[in-house]
């Protein structure tokens, strides 16, 4: 009984032109491995459209190989990949089965990490096909090497091996990576020459894409020319709208995706729980609600999370925390805490955030640089200066204060709302990569501390390290000229400050 694998087939091919580098890739781009001919096939002769596999006997041999190989990637476990490749190489296989495993290996290699050996497998094989060339496309873009991986794309097409669906959508990666909508726009007119733009796979990572970009209409585009919706390009297209800030249409998206008979599924329900928050429409908010318990996804900690946050963007914390309390009063993971706790110091109910965060840690959940900044959010708007004293000393035991910039800025807002300026130095002193929020943060503070003077130094200084200050920068230092009678102060610089700030604000 024989098998027909498709592995791929000499055609002639699409010239792509390679971008110079970017800033947004990684230092190792500078340096891009070259694939060797060599490895190829000799004689220039390529892959055969169909290799005829004996499935009663050769799959046996490597199939328990490719097994291993997935748990190896599920755990995470490059030493178990190194023991297996190890057997590989030491087995007697058929050029076909070693090609195979090989692939497998790479692959294992790349989803554990270790890019580098991925790659040192793929250049060592004997046989190359498309998927040999994918494991290399898509584990460059895991790895953050866009232009390496669109380097292996335009490799594997002048070898004479077309790209698959699956390629394309790895190369699509790359060109977002490499935030390059030309490159995708080149690789998007190929899928058309070559016969892919109805398929829902490649079309749904075009979509994706250009959403990515900010092109909508180009994404809606993609949607609409679609031959077939399944739940994957729904998703996209809501979440695309979503990310932009198309946050109606993305409902109005998820209401067609219910009359068309598509379920969603927990993406669906996160993004459009996200633009209904946006939104702030509580009526919305319960339809979403509505369509969550009916598919028994409430529960779920991810969508739990989505709901309990909406209703909280929603000024509706009641309803927020009934999600909360039917379903995650003994979660020991620290998400639906953390979307109670700042749904409740956002909307104002600092005192319930506060008790939440107490029975959080009664329950040993382990407080995140989240629930921190929520936390000190509710003790600034307090003035709890006790208990976030005593938090604070929380922190600094599990020394994540100075690394996480966030941390320190709420810390120092809120002892600057308790009007001790010299604790807020302290902190601010103690941050090892400073904002605008950690220079702006200390600005207020001196001057609602009346120390005007500092407050126009540390404003001095804020410029000096080339920030550009916001609305709230600006407010604090013209409080401390005017409290000086000192106008004068630089006043060119400050009132251009003004007027860059009025411009961002006019255009978004």
């Amino acid at each position: 009984m024989g098998l027909a694998v498709k592995l791929g087939f000499p055609q002639p091919a699409y010239p792509l032109v390679l971008p110079a580098s970017t800033s947004k890739d990684k230092s190792k781009n500078s340096t891009l491995i070259q694939s060797s001919p060599t490895t190829q096939k000799p004689n220039g002769s390529k892959f055969p459209s169909l290799v005829f596999v004996d499935e009663t006997r050769k799959r046996f041999q490597i199939q328990p190989l490719i097994d291993i190989l997935y748990g190896c990637e599920d755990m995470g476990s490059v030493g178990k990949v190194k023991s297996v490749h190890g057997l590989v190489l030491k087995s007697e296989l058929s050029d076909r089965d070693l090609l195979v495993v090989l692939n497998h290996v790479a692959n294992a290699y790349s989803k554990c990490l270790d890019f580098d050996t991925a790659r040192r497998v793929f250049d060592e094989m004997p046989l190359r096909n498309i998927f040999s060339w994918t494991v290399m496309i898509v584990g460059s873009t895991e790895s953050g090497l866009f232009l390496d991986g669109f380097k292996f794309f335009c490799d594997m097409v002048v070898s004479g091996i077309l790209p698959d669906k699956f390629a394309y959508s790895a190369v699509v990666q790359t060109c977002i990576g490499l935030d390059c909508i030309e490159l995708g726009e080149m690789v998007h007119a190929q899928v058309v020459v070559r016969g892919f733009a109805s398929d829902t796979f490649v079309s749904t990572t075009l979509l994706n894409m250009y959403a990515k970009f900010g092109m909508v209409e180009n994404s809606c585009r993609m949607f609409n020319t679609m031959t077939e919706h399944n739940k994957v390009s729904w998703n996209a297209m809501i979440s695309g709208l979503t990310s932009n800030g198309l946050h109606s249409e993305a409902f109005d998206q998820f209401v067609r995706m219910q009359k068309e008979g598509i379920k969603p599924n927990l993406y669906t329900l996160i993004s459009v729980s996200k633009a209904v928050g946006k939104l702030g429409n509580v009526d919305k908010s319960k339809i979403v609600h509505s369509y969550a318990s009916g598919l028994s996804m409430e529960p779920s900690v991810l969508v739990g999370t989505a709901l309990i946050d909406m209703y909280s963007k929603c000024k509706s914390v009641s309803d927020a925390r009934s999600v909360f309390d039917l379903n995650f009063t003994s979660c020991k993971t620290n998400p639906p805490w953390n979307a109670m706790i700042s749904g409740y110091s956002q909307s104002g109910h600092s005192q319930e955030a506060l008790e939440l965060f107490v029975r959080m840690c009664v329950n040993n959940i382990q407080p995140d640089k989240y629930t921190y900044c929520s936390v000190f959010n509710a003790i600034a708007a307090l003035k709890c200066l006790r208990l976030g004293k005593e938090i604070h000393g929380m922190v600094l035991k599990s020394g994540v204060e100075m690394k996480v910039t966030s941390i320190s800025n709420a810390i120092a807002n809120a002892y600057a709302k308790c009007g001790l300026l010299k604790d807020v130095q302290k902190v601010f002193d103690r941050i090892e990569e400073r904002d605008l929020v950690s220079w702006t943060t200390l600005v207020t503070a001196c001057s609602q501390c009346f120390e005007w003077e500092d407050a126009l130094i540390v404003f001095s200084k804020l410029r000096e390290e080339g920030f550009t200050p916001n609305e709230f920068t600006i407010s604090s230092v013209l409080v401390a000229c005017a409290s000086l009678c000192f106008l004068e102060y630089d006043l060119r610089n400050v009132l251009q400050d003004v007027n860059l700030v009025e411009k961002r604000g006019m255009h978004g």
